[in-house]
């Protein structure tokens, strides 16, 4: 066939019938057929509309499939980066981004090669927590046969070979994640200078977003100071508990900026790094176009690091699966049980802080709990099926302005924001993280640490990467400023597998509640 507009959409009609017995949710059906007309139109434009190609049907072993084959020099549509395609590589990359059909590009014998498939109706058993579950196990029976080893070869093992390893690929995961995070704060700065003259409330959103991250911050830890007895109160010494308090307070102030620039980054002090990445932006901002070229060497840095971040981040199961093999070999039952109370607190934050935020709209503006939560609820249950922000995102978007009759402007400048400046229940899992890492070293927090794990888990909770792996890095460089032991690492990420749904689901309750008192104060004013 040639690839004319009426035989592409042929084609379309085609694999939609294909595929129509297939018991596929609508939308994979529509992303599928998305795909294949934005291919086909690429390759017509790329080739020509009198090119030929191949289409063919097949099941195979009950797998539905279709292939597409053009003859040619190599061109894969799916990475195009073109900017004058009407399909931005950023949303392909979306399209492509599902679980129940695949589809992938390969070159052989001089032709260009499309397939799709979807999976048969009887799928496999989904294991909760993928992959970390499978390794969390696989760690523990691994730990068991060492067990049974002679202490003298057991200590030989988690000493000499096990410690060196984890500390390499700590200091690997550590050492990528300074200039990311330097970069990512300097660039969301530049970034942000832009959005804020979009919109004359752009500003305090800004300002709203840290003031919830340091509420949220400060609860968490007076929380945590209930269940994680770590606190230190011993104000000792021959000056007054005011004198103690103001003169600790004074110090914290003054150890946040460096002496030395190159010094913080060869020291790791993440808190210098951060405030040095505050003030580069700032006035990187305030240069405006006289530094456009630097602005655009700061972007491209951060898509370089972004690349070598991605690389080094695929160490994490490495990371996790030895650092459970040690807490089973050096750690009694106790220490390790103990991760309950770190999933407890975390559950009991975010119901707290949610009853909290609707409580509040419930009181200022007479509105009923259920009836809107029932508003918002199918965003919750995509939420909660995915564990997924960036799923619910379009249909948060959607009822937002429908249910809750929110102006759209302000819904479609906030809610995107928010899910990358504001992420509530990260700010949250990163407080009691700390506060059981303490527990679990069997040391102490001070008054200025307190300080110090406020702000930092705001800023790591802004310039984070996400997932696993960014969670894992973050909690490294947190733990080494605190000198705190690392080997906690493996029971917070093993307490992510039981709290990470329900996480989202809070920090959307909390996202649109705000929006909620934010656009009725907008109301107000006008």
């Amino acid at each position: 066939m040639k690839l004319t507009n009426q035989n592409i959409a042929d084609v379309v009609e085609k694999i939609q019938n294909f595929f129509e017995p297939i018991k596929l949710p609508k939308k994979e059906k529509i992303r599928i057929l998305l795909l294949i007309e934005e291919v086909l139109l690429r390759y017509q434009e790329k080739f020509g509309e009198d090119h030929d190609f191949d289409f063919v049907k097949k099941k195979w072993f009950g797998t539905p499939k279709i292939s597409i084959k053009i003859k040619g020099t190599p061109y894969n549509p799916l990475e195009d980066n073109d900017e004058s395609q009407i399909f931005s590589e950023k949303i392909i990359n979306r399209l492509l981004n599902y679980e129940k059909a695949g589809l992938i590009y390969r070159y052989e014998n001089n032709y260009n090669e499309i397939i799709a498939s979807a999976d048969k109706e009887f799928r496999s058993f989904k294991i909760p927590g993928g992959q970390i579950t499978i390794l969390i196990v696989g760690a523990i029976l691994t730990a068991f046969i060492i067990s049974n080893f002679s202490q003298t070869t057991q200590n030989i093992f988690v000493y000499d070979i096990l410690t060196p390893i984890l500390n390499t690929l700590i200091g690997t995961l550590i050492t990528v994640n300074l200039p990311l995070i330097f970069i990512s704060i300097v660039a969301s700065i530049c970034a942000m200078e832009d959005v804020t003259m979009l919109n004359d409330v752009g500003s305090k959103i800004l300002l709203r977003f840290l003031a919830l991250m340091f509420f949220f911050a400060f609860m968490s830890i007076f929380i945590c100071a209930i269940f994680f007895p770590v606190m230190d109160y011993n104000f000792s010494g021959n000056s007054s508990i005011g004198d103690k308090v103001l003169s600790q307070f004074f110090e914290l102030i003054l150890s946040i900026f460096p002496q030395d620039i190159f010094m913080a980054f060869v020291e790791k002090n993440i808190l210098q790094i951060m405030v040095l990445a505050f003030v580069t932006g700032i006035c990187v901002t305030m240069l405006g176009n006289r530094v456009s070229n630097f602005k655009n060497l700061i972007m491209d840095l951060r898509q370089i690091i972004f690349k070598i971040v991605g690389i080094v981040f695929r160490l994490i199961p490495i990371i996790l699966f030895l650092f459970i093999i040690k807490i089973m070999l050096v750690y009694s039952a106790t220490d390790i049980l103990d991760v309950w109370k770190l999933i407890a607190v975390k559950y009991a934050l975010f119901l707290a802080i949610c009853f909290i935020m609707l409580l509040r709209i419930s009181i200022k503006y007479d509105v009923k709990i259920l009836d809107f939560l029932k508003k918002i609820y199918p965003a919750i249950l995509i939420s909660f099926k995915t564990a997924s922000g960036v799923a619910s995102l379009q249909k948060n978007l959607e009822l937002c302005k429908k249910e809750l009759k929110i102006d759209s402007t302000l819904c479609d400048f906030y809610i995107p924001l928010s899910h990358t400046l504001c992420s509530s229940t990260l700010v949250i899992g990163i407080v009691v993280s700390v506060f059981y890492a303490a527990e679990f070293s069997d040391t102490t927090i001070s008054f200025e640490e307190i300080f110090i794990i406020a702000f930092l888990a705001v800023l790591f909770a802004i310039a984070s990467v996400g997932g696993n792996g960014g969670i894992i890095a973050t909690l490294s460089l947190l733990l080494t400023q605190l000198d705190f032991s690392l080997d906690a690492i493996g029971p917070i990420a093993v307490s992510d597998i039981f709290t990470a749904h329900f996480s989202i689901v809070a920090a959307l309750i909390i996202r649109d509640c705000d929006l909620f008192d934010l656009s009725q104060k907008v109301k107000l004013s006008e």
